[in-house]
C-alpha cells in the first residue's frame, strides 16, 4: 500500500477542521478535490475514515487510530520545516574548527567575536591542534574544517584561500651584536637557532628552505609553539623563524629585528581546509564567506 504524503496532510486537515469545505479553504483547493482524495485514501486503506453528518464530518474509530499516528508525523515534519528555515536563515547550526595555537591567536580569535555577533545561533567549537593533526581529523571527519597553513599541495582537501603569509628570521638586536654578524649569510654559521618541532607544517617549510640553500642547522631549542619561539628570541636566546604577522608589534617597537637574508623564504598560504568533495553545511558556508570577507578587506 503506497500513500502519498499530501494525502495524509489532507486527511489531517479534514480531521482538524471536521469539515471538507473548511479544509478545502485552508488548503486552497476545491471541495470536490478534497472529497475525491478522501475517498481514494479510504479505498487504498480499505477502511472508512470519516462519517458524514449535517455539520460536516467526524472521524470513525479507525480514523481516530490513524489520526493519532498521522498527527505525530505531521508535527515532526513541521518541526523539521522550522529547523530548515532556521538553517537557511543562519539561525541554527554547529561548526567544529581545528586550528593551531598560532593561527588561532592571529587569524581566528581577532574575528571570532564579530562572527558570533552576526550569527549568534551558530555554535562554534574550536579544537586547538597542530596543523597536521587538524588535517588528519578533517580526513577522518572528526572536525568540520580547519584553518591551516599549507606548506605544499594537499590534493585530498579542498582549500579556500584566505591570506598569503611570509616566514622571516628574527632575533634580539643585542644577541645579533654579540655574535658580530657582518654579512647576512653569517647568521647561519654563527647563530644559535630555535625552531618548531619536526613534523610541524611551518617547520617543514623552513626545512625546505634550508635544504634548497644547502644550509645545515642543528637547533639549540626545539618547541611546540611559535609563541615560545618569539618569547625566547625576545630574551636573547638566539635566532628563530616565525610568521611575520606574529611579530609585527615586536618589530615595530624594537623588541625584535628582522634579519635580512640573501634569499627570502617562499611565501605560503593560509586558508580553510575541508574534506575533498564533502558537502558543506549552511553554517559552515556562512563562516567561510565571513572569513573570506574579513581577509579580502585587510
Amino acid at each position: 500500500m503506497y500513500i502519498e504524503l499530501d494525502q495524509y496532510r489532507l486527511f489531517y486537515e479534514v480531521a482538524i477542521c471536521q469539515s471538507i469545505t473548511k479544509a478545502a479553504k485552508v488548503l486552497s483547493i476545491s471541495q470536490p478535490a478534497v472529497s475525491k482524495s478522501i475517498k481514494m485514501l479510504e479505498s487504498n486503506m480499505g477502511i472508512k475514515l470519516f462519517e458524514r453528518n449535517s455539520k460536516g464530518v467526524k472521524l470513525t474509530s479507525d480514523g481516530k487510530l490513524i489520526f493519532e499516528h498521522v498527527e505525530k508525523a505531521i508535527k515532526e515534519l513541521e518541526i523539521g520545516e522550522r529547523v530548515i528555515a532556521k538553517i537557511k536563515n543562519k539561525d541554527f547550526g554547529e561548526i567544529t574548527i581545528g586550528v593551531s595555537t598560532t593561527l588561532c591567536r592571529y587569524y581566528l580569535l581577532p574575528y571570532l567575536k564579530k562572527f558570533m555577533g552576526l550569527f549568534p545561533h551558530i555554535k562554534i567549537k574550536v579544537v586547538s591542534t597542530p596543523t597536521h593533526t587538524t588535517l588528519a581529523q578533517i580526513e577522518e571527519e572528526k572536525i568540520d574544517l580547519g584553518i591551516v597553513g599549507m606548506a605544499e599541495e594537499q590534493e585530498e582537501f579542498d582549500f579556500i584561500y584566505l591570506k598569503t603569509i611570509q616566514d622571516v628570521f628574527v632575533a634580539d638586536q643585542s644577541y645579533l651584536d654579540s655574535i658580530k654578524i657582518k654579512k647576512p649569510y653569517d647568521i647561519f654559521k654563527k647563530g644559535s637557532f630555535m625552531l618548531l618541532e619536526p613534523g610541524n607544517i611551518s617547520r617543514q617549510h623552513v626545512d625546505s628552505y634550508f635544504l634548497k640553500n644547502n644550509i645545515i642547522i642543528e637547533p639549540e631549542i626545539v618547541t611546540s609553539t611559535m609563541e615560545y619561539l618569539i618569547e625566547f628570541a625576545k630574551i636573547g636566546l638566539g635566532v628563530t623563524c616565525v610568521i611575520k604577522d606574529t611579530v609585527r608589534q615586536e618589530l615595530a617597537n624594537g623588541e625584535l629585528v628582522e634579519i635580512p637574508v640573501a634569499e627570502t623564504i617562499n611565501e605560503r598560504e593560509i586558508g580553510i581546509a575541508t574534506k575533498k568533495n564533502r558537502s558543506v553545511s549552511t553554517a559552515e558556508q556562512a563562516f567561510i564567506s565571513f572569513m573570506q570577507g574579513v581577509f579580502a578587506d585587510l
